[in-house]
């Protein structure tokens, strides 16, 4: 069976996936076994916005952390169109920090890693959500000035996460987004892991492997390509659909549109709560993709979905069938980010406002006991 079909057959099975050895989640089985942590201290390190306003407190069950302003003189967190976050987590006394992207620049992540007082040598994993500079953007810098550990695994969903990226703009023009040197990566010493399907990362936390695209309403960006590489290679456009869709192989240095193909998400199951999922961007569907994780866990609860979820530039229609699929899902907290876009806080606000926590750099979520 070929990896698109089982990934779709598996999505509409509800995901009988389970731990199939260290660290792999295992197709076929009838377990549907996931790690599950006592707590969970999510960091919001870098996003686009630092509001020194933002309430934090307990909101139900939620520990809303704020970071304010320090003295004057002394260093202040930094916010940019990126996104990065910490996740630390716990269960009976094992402690575990895994790094989920990494912001735009090298300037931002690493002053906003020092004021909140993260140290990333620590980490046990990183995880990257998908190929665009405003989320990888600083981890070039990071692994090869040696702040990581040796050898240390970085979860990536796929070949096109190294693959060249840009934006096609209304009058014709092109933005190039760049392309994450793999090889410069491993040589810095980091261990990249293709997490196609879903892994365990560190022991604590779920990926959800490439997300099948099952809503009728979340469609990547109609701008975004990728630059077709030689038949054959990693970037080949016919890796980046399914089977039979491309009738010719473009040429090397054509463009291609880009499904996002090898984006993931990244979830903890939390003890008394349920899933907290991180979306990051998003391209796949914030809904695609909480509907993934819920498949390769067998957990229906979704205790809080965290991230971005790129609808900032989608008409009403497409904001108000996600929100009212928010309302479906019916997780505890939604905590918008990045390039959700005002015009959907709006929409939560308004519709599910309970459930609504408003972003800021610098925001620590403390989930469970």
């Amino acid at each position: 069976m070929d990896r698109r079909r089982f990934l779709k057959l598996a999505a509409v099975a509800g995901g009988t996936l389970a731990l199939g050895g260290p660290g792999r989640l295992a197709r076929g089985a009838a377990s549907r076994t996931v790690p599950t942590v006592d707590r969970l201290v999510l960091t919001n390190v870098v996003d686009n916005v630092y509001d020194v306003f933002a309430r934090g407190g307990r909101q139900g069950t939620l520990t809303v952390q704020r970071t304010p302003l320090g003295r004057r003189g002394e260093p202040a967190l930094l916010a940019e169109h990126g996104l990065a976050f910490h996740a630390e987590s716990l269960r009976g006394d094992e402690r575990r920090q895994v790094l989920v992207d990494f912001s735009l620049t090298d300037r931002t992540l690493l002053n906003n890693y020092r004021v909140l007082g993260i140290e990333p040598t620590r980490a046990d994993a990183l995880v990257l959500s998908h190929g665009h500079g405003d989320h990888y953007g600083a981890l070039p810098d990071l692994a090869a000035a040696r702040r990581l550990p040796p050898g240390l695994a970085l979860y990536a969903g796929g070949e096109d996460t190294f693959c060249h990226r840009v934006v096609v703009t209304p009058d014709g023009g092109r933005l190039d987004q760049g392309q994450l040197d793999r090889p410069a990566l491993e040589a810095a010493g980091l261990r990249v892991v293709l997490a196609r399907q879903p892994e365990v990362v560190a022991g604590h936390a779920v990926t959800s492997g490439q997300i099948p695209r099952l809503t009728d309403f979340e469609q990547p960006p109609a701008a975004a390509r990728l630059v077709a590489g030689p038949p054959g290679s990693a970037c080949a456009a016919s890796l980046h659909f399914p089977r039979g869709a491309l009738k010719v192989e473009p040429r090397p240095g054509e463009l291609v549109p880009d499904t996002f193909q090898g984006e993931i998400a990244t979830a903890y199951l939390v003890k008394d709560r349920g899933l907290v999922v991180v979306t990051s961007c998003g391209h796949a569907g914030v809904i695609n993709s909480v509907r993934r994780i819920q498949a390769v866990t067998g957990v229906e609860k979704v205790h809080a979905v965290v991230g971005g979820f790129h609808l900032a530039p989608a008409p009403d229609e497409i904001v108000a069938k996600t929100v009212a699929a928010f309302g479906t899902l019916d997780p505890d907290y939604i905590v918008p980010m990045h390039c959700t876009g005002v015009n959907t806080i709006i929409a939560l606000e308004r519709e599910l406002p309970r459930k609504l926590v408003l972003p800021s750099t610098g925001t620590r979520l403390l989930f469970g006991a």
